[in-house]
Parts: structure tokens; C-alpha cells; sequence
């Protein structure tokens, strides 16, 4: 009787079982991991101005980062751009998009995997088979190597047009917390002229109440004076609810609980930039703008994808090895090539779509670069004229308080009646309110220069094209 030996384990299988067992180590080493990132509960607003971010060193505006300031103090029109910067939610949000671009920056560059197939079949009751049979495979996309680097090319000039984006998002922002800041100081001047006169109208009309008690005057020149007293009462009761909806809008830009105490420092007259400043800052806007800037790299963007789309036309190219044994033990070796046949698609209708793309893309910038210069423009004449006005309203204001001293006296003489009075008075008043809101408005149109030609706490951040560092997000 023949033995039988069973087969012993040879040297060689103990070393292949080590490779296999690192090679999926690796395999498995290098794979990413889950880790779940739930939602916020409640909402995360500073409970007071001290904790805010102050870090002026995350900040990419150069004027803002030299600037010194103190939460614990009145904060003026830079402070409060610097924390709005640091810590507005939504600027928060906006640089998680650039976290996205650049993920997405980061997975184009990579290049595609190639496909690794194996079968094998196991013979039945056929007389010749000796062994079992298998084919190992090992192909590769060559299509995707030529694209891949206008893929890549295009990802990256995206991933810049969302930095610069954001930039332009910081540049608003610091712009909308200098207006809030202005409007809200214009209003506080504002809302001082009006209690100074309500002050004295309502001082005014308890002496004469007095003195129709005692029979001296008479009901109607006690009623004419409640007129412009209710008048002013409305005005300033208007004006302190703007007052609150404008504090409000300045609480939530910086991320702070709406009850929160927030003292503004007394303003400050803002210079105008000079038409020299303007002009030559007109010839530099698109290599000032982020906004414009973000529309070139969008544009760059755009010709590469058109550009990967003229080379998507060409066919499909397929490289494949591979090992085979069929079940008579025969072992074999060979490649495999696959081609698509351009006869019908050829990309065609990917090309036209992408260059269509890149016709819109450049008559948007066209546009936006057009506005620019617009709004530029527009806001110089606007300062031109706003000073203009103030001063004429300035030499009309002498002549109405000599003429008010001079009403005031008459009506203690009884040489003018107590309605001329207040005529005289309201038209005083008028004139202080017109030159107060035209400094507001003029203080505005600066602001809005500023930004539209990159002056000011802008300036010399032309050659930055990163957002602050603040709530980046990570790759």
C-alpha cells in the first residue's frame, strides 16, 4: 500500500505570509479614518468685548496689525474693524470654503489608482484538468495622465479665486464695521442737537405755562410750543430706535451677545483720499481689487478646464498586463490595450460647454471691472459735491445764530412774536442737522473710496493674496 505524505510547509511560505500580512498593514496604514464632528447646540457669541480675538497678527490688512487699541476703552472705527475681522461668524464660515478649495486643490493633484484584477476557477469533472486556473490583471488609465494636469492646474487656480474670495469678504467686512461705527456716532452727534433743543423748547414752554397761570400769556402761544416739541420728541424717539437696530447690526458683526456694552470712541474727520491717490489707483485696479483679482484666477481656472477638455477628445487609452494558467498547468504572460473610437461624442459637447463657460466668465469681469471704475468715480464726484455743500452750509451759519441771538432778545422785548420765534429757532436747528448729516454722509462716501481703490487701512496688500489666518480651516 502507497503512502500517503501530507505536504510540509517550505521555507518560502512563511516569508510570503510576512509580505502579505505587511503589505495590507500598509495598505490599511494608510487609509483615513472616521471621527464624527457633531452640530453646535446653542450659539456661540462673546458674553463680553474682552473676549474677543485680538490677535492683530492673524489679520492680512497691514495697517490694521501696526494698529494698537484696547478692548476696556472706547473703541473707535479701526478697533472695531479689527474685530470684526477676527471674529465675524460668517467670515468665520467663509473661510471653511477655502479649507474645501484646497482639499479639492489637493485631490486633483493626485494621481488615479490603477486596477489590479485576479479570477481564478476551479475545475469540475473534465478529465484533463491538472490544476486550477487564475489570471492576474494589472491595467492602468494613460487617458487620465494626459488630463491630469490641467485637472490639477485648474483645481489650484480655483482654490486661489476661493482665497481671494474671502479677502475680498474681509475688505467688506472691515468696510461695513467702519460704516456701522460712523452711522452709529452720526447718530449719537445727531441725537445730541435734538435733546439740547428739546432741552430748552421744553424749559421754554413750562415758564410759559407758568406764566399763563398767572395770566400773562395767553393758551395759544402755550399750545404753539408744543408742536415743535412733539416734533422733536418723534424725531429723536426715530432716531434712537435706528440707533438700536444699527447697534444690533454691530453686535452680530463682531460676534457679541446683543446685550453686551460696546462704548464708541468720539470720531475723528477721515481725509479724503487725493484725485492723485484716486487716479493712479484706477490704473492698478485689477492688481488691487481682490474681488477682481478672484475674477482672474476664476478666468484661469476656466481656460484650463477648457484646455482638459480639448485633450479629453483625443480616445480613451487603456494599458493592461497581465498573468493567466489555465487548468492543463499552461502559464501565460501578456498585455491588453483598450482604445475608445472617436466616431460619435468625441468631447465635443464638453468643449463647446466649457468655452461657452469661458465667454461668460469674461464678459463678467469685463462687466465688474467696468462698475469698478464706475463706483469709483461715482463716490469722487460724490465728496466733491458733499464738500461743496458744506461749505455753503457753513457760511450760511453764522448769519442764522446772530439771527437767532438777535430773535431770542426781540422776544424778550416783546418785538416779535413767540410763532417768528420758533420759526427762527427751527430753521437754526435745521441748518446744525444738515451739517451734521452732511459730514456723516461724506465720512460714508470716503469709507466706500477707500474700498473700492484699496486706500487707506487697505493699502499694500495688493501682493497678498491670503485672508487672515483666523478660523482657517485645516486640510
Amino acid at each position: 500500500m502507497k503512502q500517503i505524505v501530507t505536504p510540509q510547509p517550505t521555507a518560502m511560505t512563511v516569508p510570503h505570509l510576512s509580505r502579505s500580512v505587511l503589505l495590507a498593514a500598509l495598505l490599511l496604514g494608510g487609509c483615513a479614518s472616521y471621527h464624527p464632528e457633531p452640530l453646535p447646540t446653542s450659539a456661540d457669541l462673546a458674553a463680553s468685548a474682552n473676549s474677543l480675538d485680538v490677535a492683530r497678527s492673524k489679520i492680512a490688512l497691514p495697517a490694521l496689525t501696526r494698529y494698537n487699541f484696547d478692548t476696556a476703552k472706547p473703541l473707535d472705527a479701526t478697533g472695531l474693524a479689527i474685530l470684526a475681522v477676527l471674529n465675524n461668524p460668517q467670515l468665520k464660515a467663509e473661510r471653511a470654503r477655502l479649507g474645501v478649495a484646497r482639499a479639492q486643490a489637493f485631490d486633483a493633484g493626485l494621481l488615479p489608482d490603477p486596477q489590479l484584477g485576479l479570477s481564478r476557477d476551479f475545475p469540475g469533472n473534465s478529465a484533463g484538468a491538472t490544476t486550477s486556473a487564475y489570471n492576474l490583471g494589472l491595467s492602468y488609465d494613460i487617458a487620465a495622465l494626459i488630463t491630469h494636469h490641467a485637472a490639477q492646474s485648474a483645481a489650484q487656480h480655483a482654490a486661489i479665486q476661493v482665497n481671494l474670495q474671502v479677502l475680498w469678504a474681509e475688505w467688506q467686512t472691515v468696510a461695513q464695521a467702519r460704516q456701522l461705527y460712523t452711522q452709529i456716532t452720526g447718530n449719537a452727534a445727531r441725537l445730541k442737537l435734538l435733546e439740547q433743543e428739546r432741552a430748552l423748547f421744553a424749559q421754554r414752554l413750562q415758564r410759559s405755562q407758568a406764566a399763563l397761570a398767572q395770566g400773562n400769556v395767553t393758551r395759544l402761544d402755550v399750545d404753539a410750543q408744543l408742536v415743535p416739541l412733539q416734533a422733536l420728541t418723534q424725531t429723536i424717539q426715530q432716531i434712537e430706535r435706528q440707533q438700536l437696530s444699527l447697534q444690533s447690526q454691530l453686535h452680530a458683526l463682531l460676534g457679541l451677545q446683543a446685550d453686551v456694552p460696546l462704548p464708541l470712541a468720539a470720531p475723528s474727520e477721515q481725509a479724503a483720499p487725493t484725485a492723485a491717490q484716486v487716479a493712479a489707483a484706477l490704473k492698478q485696479l485689477p492688481r488691487i481689487r481682490p474681488d477682481l483679482m478672484a475674477l482672474q484666477a476664476g478666468y484661469a481656472a476656466q481656460e484650463q478646464k477648457v484646455w482638459q477638455a480639448v485633450l479629453g477628445q483625443f480616445p480613451a487609452f487603456n494599458l493592461g498586463f497581465t498573468r493567466a494558467r489555465d487548468t492543463a498547468g499552461v502559464n501565460t504572460v501578456g498585455f491588453g490595450v483598450s482604445i475608445s473610437l472617436p466616431l460619435f461624442n468625441r468631447n465635443q459637447g464638453v468643449i463647446a460647454t466649457q468655452r461657452a463657460t469661458r465667454a461668460q466668465l469674461l464678459a463678467d469681469y469685463q462687466a465688474r471691472l467696468d462698475q469698478a471704475d464706475a463706483d469709483v468715480r461715482q463716490a469722487q464726484a460724490d465728496i466733491a459735491l458733499l464738500q461743496q455743500q458744506r461749505q455753503t452750509l457753513q457760511d450760511a451759519l453764522p448769519a442764522l445764530e446772530s439771527a437767532d441771538a438777535a430773535a431770542q432778545q426781540a422776544l424778550q422785548q416783546g418785538g416779535m412774536s413767540l410763532l417768528e420765534f420758533i420759526n427762527q429757532r427751527t430753521a437754526l436747528l435745521d441748518q446744525r442737522l444738515a451739517l451734521q448729516a452732511n459730514a456723516q454722509q461724506r465720512a460714508e462716501q470716503i469709507l466706500a473710496l477707500q474700498l473700492l481703490t484699496g486706500l487707506g487701512p487697505y493699502r499694500q496688500t495688493a501682493a497678498q493674496v491670503s485672508p487672515s489666518k483666523s478660523n482657517a480651516a485645516p486640510l
